[in-house]
């Protein structure tokens, strides 16, 4: 079994891009992202939600189902994949599979705690119980998993900056 650690961390608010996003408006576009995941990440065909539940420390878990793309997403053939998504308020969703693989979303600051200083990184533990480490096929699902945090942590910022353009996240 090969198990995959992959992150990509983007600045949020890059110069010349309008508008500046805040803290507030990122985090509720994870929240959004939780529930309507094809709208940020390209390789998610569909999203449905299956419960949603507070935590006595007043945090969300989602369980949903997100479906990928044909020849993308963990399990490659366009099965639904069933996550439990954690929210901690305002910087952090981590998203449990079934199979033990887990993504981390992450809002931060970087020196100067400006909103021009904010990141976002993603993080992927993906779990390939039919791939042997060092193998080929593990190089080569490394390579397209880099390819996948990149464009995921890419398309979410632009999405929320739309949806905020756009007044759907205040």
């Amino acid at each position: 079994m090969v198990v995959i650690n992959v992150g990509y961390t983007a600045p949020i608010n890059r110069p010349g891009e309008p508008p500046t996003l805040s803290v507030a408006q990122v985090w509720q576009g994870l929240k959004r992202k939780v529930r309507h995941a094809e709208e940020f990440v390209p390789i998610i065909v569909h999203c449905e939600v299956l419960d949603e539940k507070t935590t006595e420390t007043g945090g969300e878990v989602v369980t949903r189902t997100v479906k990928f793309a044909a020849g993308s997403g963990p399990k490659g053939d366009g099965v639904p994949v069933k996550e439990v998504c954690y929210h901690y308020a305002p910087c952090r969703v981590d998203f449990q599979q079934e199979d033990g693989s887990r993504i981390s979303n992450f809002v931060s600051s970087g020196p100067s705690g400006e909103a021009e200083d904010l990141f976002m990184t993603y993080v992927f533990e993906w779990r390939h119980p039919e791939v042997e480490e060092g193998s080929a096929k593990a190089r080569e699902l490394e390579e397209g998993h880099k390819k996948t945090a990149k464009l995921a942590v890419e398309s979410s910022i632009k999405t929320i900056r739309r949806l905020v353009e756009e007044d759907k996240i205040a």
